[in-house]
Formats: C-alpha cells, structure tokens, sequence
C-alpha cells in the first residue's frame, strides 16, 4: 500500500469529518449564542422593570442626607461643648 492510497482513504475522509464537524459545530455555537443573548435582554428588562426607581432612589438620597446632617449637628454640638468659643 502506498502513500496515495492512504491519502485517499483515509486522509480526505478524516478531513472532511473535521471540517463537517467545524460547522456543525458552528451551528450550535450560533444557537447557543442567540440564546444567551435573548436571556440576557430578558434579565435586563426584568431588572429594569422590577428595581429600583428613580424616584425612590431620590427618597433614600434624601432621608440619607437627613440622617447625615443630623450626625454632622450632633458632632457640632459636641465639639461646641468641649471646646467653647472664645468671647
């Protein structure tokens, strides 16, 4: 047997298996893709949805700044009484 009748029947058989395998496999790949791309548009729009609104984060921005302004008269009130201002 020589080289060119191993080439032809097992060579050109086993390298159009591969490259049937490339694409198939291409194939799926795609698919897969398309999927996880729908389910991420999906999760998006459901978060955008279901969470946080704008105006309920400026509620907590407010009650937030509120409560630190309370803190910061507090520490004022503190510093005030050990350190009273000269007259």
């Amino acid at each position: 047997m020589d080289l060119q009748w191993w080439i032809t029947a097992i060579g050109i058989p086993v390298v159009g298996s591969l490259i049937w395998l490339r694409f198939h496999d291409r194939e799926d790949m795609d698919k897969t893709f398309r999927a996880l791309k729908d389910d991420l548009a999906n999760y998006k729009l459901l978060v955008a949805t279901n969470f946080v609104s704008v105006s309920y984060l400026k509620d907590v921005e407010t009650r937030i700044m509120t409560h630190l302004e309370k803190i910061e008269q507090k520490i004022d009130r503190v510093i005030e009484q050990r350190h009273p201002a000269a007259e």
